[in-house]
């Protein structure tokens, strides 16, 4: 098996550059084995597509970049043009073979394309640009990476660990661990930072807890994030370093955090497993955490390189909300929709919590909330801290912008079971397409949280990996939600999309 070769460029679509990725396509053809002739053809269809993205896709010196994608397969090349310029309908082209085309029309300069490549495909890509793709077959396998060459991490010699604070000073070889472990797949940038890793810590966000070797190599990290002051933390940021697994450090650091949530006094801890493989559910489970709710569509896809999933076809990473108390619950005074009351009330008594459900009301106060969106995550987030039902336009309002001007790819929005006027927002943001997520145990400063969700891309269901037992129920139920939340919204805007 071989692993294909891929290059990446980024230039501005400006004819100073045109030179630059001509003979980035050269060297690529050259590398993949084509000859002079076929190379030549290459660059023509270059510098034709180039040009038509440079006059077309930014027309009037409109600043704006081409993104060239390559890729040398074991039987192909590839090249993947693609801009973010003016939409464009390929549909409305002369036929490359039409020998009647002007080149004012751009016939020619489609002949040439055509002529360089095997196949040509042009890709509409909505509010990512559109591209074009030129496969050109080769003559014979080119000499790509076996996938056997790739280096394999040796385990390290036996150690004693100690768990403790992380210092700052370390904050770079944590950083390379989530890398060694993930790649760049991680969902929060903040990890591959040293000082982005160092400013959580020194804010207050983040407790960060290492294991450290007796020669002072970082074998491992977790750590409690709190965003919000809140009473309770999320498990968040574990990490082993692929040589030192095997060696119950992922367990001596939760034991050490455990005992540093309740130093805080802290109600408990979140933790949320991945939903693309079921190993890490079943780990928080035997904690003793319960699950309370889906966190769907959260974040890009995730590699992970030693479970072999990488074959399946990529979608947004879920995850599924479990929550462990350290102390026994207190009781729990609910607003909850009357819909959800049920499926609530099978939440709470996971944890023998009582739970007395209280009726709506519209709510007196102000209203606020507050708005964020995750660049990295592609996701939006709506934060109710005083509910009141009257502002829910703005708060549709401010979902809206999110997906439509933000470019969010999942939206969640929470609000606060302890205030009346939750029920009532809760049927107003259903209506307008967002689906029950579950619950948040003391993720409001005034009590727990009930978390409705809106995505704007697809997610295949038949992907997501849930641990038997009560997990699956919730899932199913948070699935029925979803499609049935889908289908409001079509028959509201025939479109499926937020109003």
């Amino acid at each position: 098996m071989h692993i294909p070769l891929k290059t990446q460029l980024r230039i501005p679509a400006d004819s100073r550059f045109l030179a630059m990725i001509q003979g980035h396509v050269r060297n690529l053809a050259t590398i993949a084995g084509l000859s002079p002739k076929e190379i030549l053809a290459l660059e023509l269809a270059t510098e034709e597509t180039f040009l038509n993205i440079r006059d077309h896709a930014y027309p009037g010196d409109t600043p704006g970049d081409v993104l060239l994608n390559g890729e040398i397969g074991d039987r192909e090349l590839r090249l993947d043009f693609h801009d973010q310029g003016l939409p464009f309908d390929p549909s409305l082209l002369p036929r490359a073979d039409d020998p009647a085309g002007p080149r004012a029309s751009g016939g020619l300069g489609l002949k040439l394309i055509h002529h360089a490549a095997d196949e040509v495909h042009w890709v509409n890509r909505g509010r990512q640009g559109k591209g074009l793709c030129l496969v050109k077959r080769l003559p014979q396998a080119a000499q790509a990476m076996p996938q056997e060459a790739r280096a394999e991490i040796a385990q390290a010699p036996a150690h004693t660990y100690a768990i403790r604070p992380m210092r700052p000073d370390e904050a770079l070889q944590v950083t390379r661990i989530f890398w060694l472990a993930y790649g760049y797949s991680y969902k929060n940038e903040a990890f591959y930072r040293p000082e982005g890793l160092v400013d959580l810590v020194g804010t207050g966000r983040l407790i960060s807890y290492v294991a450290v070797t007796e020669s002072g190599e970082v074998a491992a990290h977790a750590g409690l994030l709190r965003p919000e002051p809140v009473p309770m933390a999320e498990m968040a940021v574990l990490v082993v370093s692929p040589a030192h697994r095997g060696r119950g450090l992922m367990g001596a650091l939760t034991t050490a955090l455990t005992e540093k949530a309740n130093e805080l006094g802290l109600f408990g801890i979140a933790l949320n497993p991945v939903t693309s493989h079921a190993a890490s559910q079943r780990q928080v489970l035997g904690f003793g955490a319960k699950p309370c709710g889906m966190d769907l569509a959260a974040c890009p896809p995730r590699q992970f390189k030693a479970m072999g999933l990488d074959k399946a076809a990529p979608q947004r990473e879920s995850y599924l909300h479990c929550f462990m108390y350290l102390k026994p619950p207190p009781a729990a005074v609910a607003h909850v929709p009357a819909r959800h009351q049920e499926m609530a009330g099978r939440i709470y008594a996971q944890f023998d919590r009582a739970l007395t459900l209280a009726a709506p009301d519209e709510g007196a106060a102000p209203g606020d909330y507050k708005v964020s969106f995750d660049r990295g995550l592609l996701k939006g987030s709506i934060r109710v801290v005083r509910a009141q039902a009257r502002q829910w336009p703005e708060i549709l309002r401010a979902a809206v912008d999110l997906l439509d001007i933000a470019g969010a790819e999942a939206v969640s929005l929470d609000l606060p079971l302890a205030q009346p006027a939750t029920p009532l927002i809760s049927e107003l943001a259903e209506a307008a397409g967002f689906f029950f997520a579950g619950i948040w145990p003391h993720g409001a400063p005034d009590g727990d949280m009930l978390r409705l969700m809106r995505l704007a891309v697809p997610l295949d269901l038949e992907q997501v990996r849930i641990h038997p037992g009560f997990g699956r129920e919730l899932f199913d139920y948070v699935g029925a939600e979803m499609q049935r939340a889908a289908m409001a919204a079509t028959a509201t805007t025939g479109s499926g999309h937020v109003p």
